[in-house]
């Protein structure tokens, strides 16, 4: 019997999105800005992983992770791909008046984002249609569910 390539890694974009003023946590990568990202444990749920993230990151003890889930265009990564990794990007919601929490895991330089901003395409992100994706949860008008991003 032929081994079996491993799967691969499931990573977290995890972007802490404030719903009044609508503006999302983000991350400086240099040539664009992203949520902050985390890897899925053998065995642990996407949500499980967010979850613990956002307790351990922004001290949120009751976190609520939105049901829009973006996941990337290409939807059968290459298995034999070492590099590829199984993406999604997951919304947590701050709770209503809550303060905006310090600015998590990264080393890196920080900083909220209005939607509107990231619609006016002042700033470039990843996934490329990130401020969509927040403005259509937020609005209302993105349905629960899976949808495909350009990542």
């Amino acid at each position: 019997m032929e081994p079996t390539a491993p799967l691969p890694p499931t990573v977290i974009d995890l972007a802490l999105v404030n719903r009044s003023p609508a503006e999302v946590l983000l991350h400086d990568h240099t040539s664009f800005w992203q949520p902050p990202q985390v890897r899925v444990g053998a065995g642990q749920s996407c949500r499980s992983a967010a979850r613990d993230a956002a307790r351990r990151w922004w001290e949120l003890a009751d976190s609520r992770v939105a049901e829009s889930v973006g996941t990337p265009w290409s939807r059968t990564p290459e298995l034999t791909d070492p590099s590829r990794a199984k993406r999604r990007l997951l919304l947590v919601l701050l709770p209503p008046g809550a303060p905006r929490p310090h600015p998590g895991p990264a080393a890196t330089r920080a900083s909220w984002w209005p939607v509107a901003r990231l619609l006016a395409g002042e700033v470039i992100t990843r996934p490329a249609e990130l401020a969509a994706f927040l403005d259509g949860y937020l609005q209302g008008w993105l349905p629960d569910g899976q949808h495909a991003l350009n990542w």
